[in-house]
């Protein structure tokens, strides 16, 4: 298990800090999400930009999770990182959600937090880990695709967006961690985490 805060640094020699989210982050990261592009934030089932579901992440039992982190360049929240527990009868299972502001895409900041919360799903004791993606995220998929997450399923036309007229792909992608090559490959990259 990692040691929060924890440091990491840009390939443009940015300093972030990775720490759990805390109830008190409401304010930020109502804010972050308001800044993101509606197409990277329909992975969520809910409305991420009303301030009623980021309350309920603090306040509901109804959201399994396991770890929520936050990414900050000094007071900004510039990205988000949850591992969700899958269910009752899946709790070998972890799903992860990641969310990295425009701005700092490109960076590595999305690779490090991922690598950070796939270390937590073995921490924690699970075995696959899944993810869901839209097609048009390339950024993303470049990172599940240096990882070796294969896509299990595409849901055809499951996600209904006003904003393109129509409905668009949702694919759903999973990780072995029982896999020991993986796993040796995997610290590798975790021991070269800043």
């Amino acid at each position: 298990m990692f040691i929060y805060p924890k440091k990491l640094l840009l390939k443009d020699a940015t300093k972030i800090i990775v720490r759990p989210a805390e109830k008190e982050d409401l304010e930020d990261l109502f804010r972050f999400f308001s800044g993101i592009p509606r197409s990277d934030l329909l992975i969520y089932k809910d409305d991420v930009t009303r301030w009623e579901t980021i309350e309920s992440w603090f306040m509901s039992t109804r959201y399994n999770k396991i770890l929520q982190l936050v990414a900050l360049k000094e007071s900004e929240i510039v990205g988000k990182g949850t591992l969700h527990k899958e269910g009752l009868y899946w709790h070998n299972a972890a799903e992860l959600k990641l969310v990295i502001a425009p701005e700092y895409r490109s960076r590595g900041l999305g690779l490090q937090m991922f690598k950070i919360l796939l270390a937590e799903s073995l921490v924690h004791g699970f075995e696959k880990v899944i993810v869901r993606y839209t097609v048009d995220n390339k950024s993303f998929m470049r990172i599940l695709h240096h990882f070796g997450f294969k896509p299990e399923s595409v849901l055809r036309c499951y996600i209904s967006d006003e904003h393109v007229n129509g409905a668009r792909d949702l694919v759903v992608a999973s990780y072995d961690l029982k896999d020991w090559q993986g796993r040796f490959e995997f610290y590798n990259h975790i021991y070269h985490v800043s």
